[in-house]
């Protein structure tokens, strides 16, 4: 993870300028499998939110946030795009989202996929455990996705939000 620098302009806000998460996750399926969820519209939709996607540079990627009401829609242009490597999407409230794709040994294939999100993006500092648990999950998601079971919208409460509190939580002792 980047180094985080706290910018304090007012008496109850500090935001992180220029901010980088990043989260690595091993996945046993090859790239081509896993760049496919992360641009068909479809698949998008079963791990992250309803998705609007354009593939290809320039095009759009736009989110509408399904497991709570109260998150505006992303609008997203594709920055990136090369293919079973590298999507890097810039977003109107998200930041930048860059996903990179690495093909590595392993797996029950022979092939395995090393995914690296990076998200750049300003943010107040009291919301930084809460970022970090919302892609931690849905990353999670991603990999339920890619074993055949995309996220049940309409029970995410019920079925994600102790392991998205587990993570926040975590993230919020440790700083």
């Amino acid at each position: 993870m980047g180094r985080l620098r706290l910018v304090c302009s007012a008496a109850y806000s500090c935001s992180v300028a220029a901010m980088e998460l990043v989260f690595e996750r091993q996945i046993e399926l090859s790239p081509m499998i896993v760049w496919d969820a992360l641009v068909d519209d479809a698949l998008v939709s079963g791990w992250l939110a309803e998705a609007r996607i354009s593939p290809f540079n320039g095009g759009r990627y736009d989110l509408i946030w399904l497991y709570s009401a109260d998150q505006p829609p992303t609008i997203g242009t594709i920055a990136e795009y090369r293919e079973y490597a590298l999507l890097v999407v810039d977003t109107n409230n998200r930041g930048r989202l860059e996903f990179a794709l690495e093909p590595c040994e392993g797996g029950s294939r022979g092939l395995s996929t090393r995914l690296k999100l990076t998200v750049t993006r300003e943010l107040d500092a009291a919301f930084v455990a809460s970022v970090r648990a919302n892609w931690m999950i849905s990353l999670d998601q991603l990999e339920d996705l890619l074993r055949g079971h995309p996220v049940d919208w309409a029970n995410w409460d019920r079925d994600r939000i102790a392991a998205w509190a587990g993570y926040r939580d975590g993230f919020a002792t440790r700083g």
